[in-house]
This record gives structure tokens, C-alpha cells and sequence, in this order.
């Protein structure tokens, strides 16, 4: 059984929280959570910007320069192929945790570690010595290679299904600092559950209900791409009366042959939408998701979508279209 919230008990010894993305949910425990003496430290930039480092409580933002450098590459990497964003992320997580490092709190025995800080904060040194939690925001990076070479054995013919990959010395380093962290935080259901007995479940941010045109059409979250599985939605999809919605560029030639209507993200991006198709072999954040689920359309998805089991359909509950 995961531990819930509401039962959260944080030790009582002065405790830093050395964090990464201002996700709702983590700022909720925040909240719940952060003790009068303990201390938060997150990347920033003259002050919390960008948003994503803006964290409600008073926070020690650091490593400016460094956060600068990582936000900027993180940025000329978002379409580069997976092997490109890996090595880049890599390597400016690394310099980004080495300056939080030097700012933490020699006084506290425990720490709360956001999980793209924990292999390099291990390798600063900081961690001997004391008992840490970590706040997950992906699955371990052996869960994502194994994910991601089982969908490769099935697909085959795929430019960039396994070239998202970290060093196996990486991937066992942080093995090894997750089998040791005292607990693990995360609102995303499939990492929990690699997790028994020490995750803490957080609730999912609920997006505000918007109102929106109903329809029937089925639609797709790309990017249209390998890993987000869209051989597997064109098989479901292919006696659908009406063509296929994708949102998301395209990387990939995956639709030949299918008929489909690209659509570009918005506000009433849900509009005329009956049901989202979501074959991705891995989410980490599941926002869409989330805005699919609160304005009532169903949604069909793989265990990994990250949602509560009550709040999607597993894919092979979807209809069969060519029966009517």
C-alpha cells in the first residue's frame, strides 16, 4: 500500500529541501510539510525566474549562471533526437546540482532531493552521512531504458525509439540511491508503485473545468514519435468514420495511409474531442491528461500514462469502431 498525504510525518531533524520544477503537487506537500527551520534551496535566475522555480515559500534560489546555462540548452534540445537531449540534460542537471551542493545546510541530517539532483549531489559528497527522500518526477532511468527497448523489440523499424540513453554507470548509481532513499515522493501512480511500502502518493493538481463543444471525434497526443506509440493508435483507430485528430509535430512517418487532422495545442483544444488515444509507452506529466480527465472526455491509455487506475481506460477496452 502506498502512504497517502494527510499521513505524511516528516522527521523531525532540521531538513533541506533541495529542489528542482515547481510542480503544483510538490508544492503542496511543501506546504504541508516544510518545517520552521529547515531550508529550501532551487535553481534560479535573478530571483525565482523562470516559472518553473518559483516556489511559494521563501527559497534560496542559486546557481544562477548554471541555471541560465541549463535552461537555454534544455530549450535548443527540445527536438533534437533522444540521444542529444539525454547528454544535454545530463550535463547541465550535473552543473546545476554541483552549485546547489556548496548551499546546503551543514545542520541537516536529512535531505528532500529532487530526483534530477540525486546522482551528482552523491557524487558532491553530500550525502554520506545523512538519510534523504527524493521527489520523482520520471521513472528511474533503468525503468525508462527497459520501457523503451521493449517497445523497440515490437516496432522495429524506428529511427529514435532506443537512443534515449544515460551511462550504465549512471543508471546504476542512481539504482543504488533510490534502494537507499528513505521514502519517494510522486502524484505519478506507475513510479509509486515501483516503490512499495515507501511512496507517498501525491495528489495531481486539478486543472480548472473549462467549458467545451462535445463531440465524437478520436483524438492522439503526440509528438509523433515512436515512444508515444502511434502504430498502436492507428490500429485502433483504422475503422473510424472520421479521421484521426494529432496534436504535435511530427518526427516521424508514422500515419501513411491513415486519414488525419492535425491540430495545433490551445485553449478549447478539446473541442469536438469524444476520447483521447494515449499509447505512449512511458509520461512522466501527464498534463493533458489531467485536462482531458477533468472536462470528462475518456481516455485510453497504458499503464505508464501516470493517472490514478480509476481515471483511464486501458486500451484494450477501447471500441471497436467498425461495429457501430
Amino acid at each position: 500500500m502506498h502512504k497517502q498525504l494527510k499521513t505524511l510525518e516528516m522527521p523531525t531533524e532540521r531538513v533541506s529541501w533541495v529542489l528542482d520544477n515547481a510542480w503544483p503537487e510538490t508544492a503542496s506537500m511543501l506546504g504541508a510539510s516544510f518545517g520552521k527551520d529547515d531550508q529550501l534551496l532551487a535553481p534560479g535566475i535573478v530571483g525565482a525566474w523562470p516559472a518553473r522555480y518559483r516556489w511559494p515559500r521563501s527559497c534560496r534560489h542559486v546557481a544562477s549562471l548554471a541555471t541560465a546555462q541549463r535552461h537555454w540548452a534544455m530549450r535548443r534540445a527540445s527536438t533534437a533526437g533522444g540521444a542529444v537531449r539525454q547528454r544535454t540534460y545530463l550535463k547541465h542537471d550535473r552543473l546545476v546540482a554541483r552549485q546547489l551542493a556548496r548551499h546546503i545546510d551543514y545542520r541537516a541530517r536529512h535531505l528532500v532531493v529532487a530526483q534530477s539532483w540525486l546522482p551528482w549531489l552523491d557524487e558532491a559528497g553530500v550525502l554520506g552521512g545523512r538519510s534523504f527522500d527524493v521527489v520523482m518526477s520520471r521513472y528511474p532511468l533503468a525503468e525508462i531504458h527497459r520501457l523503451l527497448d521493449q517497445a523497440a523489440a515490437e516496432i522495429g523499424d524506428s529511427a529514435t525509439i532506443a537512443d534515449f540513453r544515460a551511462s550504465n554507470d549512471l543508471v546504476a548509481r542512481e539504482a543504488e540511491l533510490l534502494a537507499r532513499a528513505r521514502r519517494v515522493y510522486t502524484p505519478h501512480h506507475g513510479i509509486a508503485a515501483m516503490f512499495p511500502g515507501r511512496a507517498v502518493v501525491l495528489s495531481w493538481h486539478k486543472p480548472p473545468v473549462r467549458p467545451r463543444r462535445a463531440g465524437n471525434r478520436i483524438a492522439f497526443l503526440g509528438p509523433t514519435i515512436a515512444r508515444q506509440r502511434p502504430d498502436v493508435a492507428r490500429r485502433l483507430v483504422a475503422a473510424a468514420p472520421e479521421p484521426l485528430v494529432v496534436f504535435g509535430a511530427t518526427f516521424e512517418p508514422m500515419w501513411d495511409g491513415l486519414a488525419i487532422e492535425r491540430r495545433e495545442a490551445g485553449p478549447n483544444w478539446l473541442d469536438g474531442i469524444g476520447a483521447l488515444v494515449h499509447p505512449a509507452t512511458l509520461t512522466h506529466e501527464p498534463r493533458p491528461l489531467l485536462e482531458a480527465r477533468a472536462q470528462g472526455v475518456p481516455i485510453y491509455a497504458t499503464g505508464t500514462c501516470g493517472l490514478d487506475p480509476s481515471d483511464y481506460r486501458p486500451l484494450d477496452q477501447f471500441p471497436d469502431s467498425s461495429t457501430g
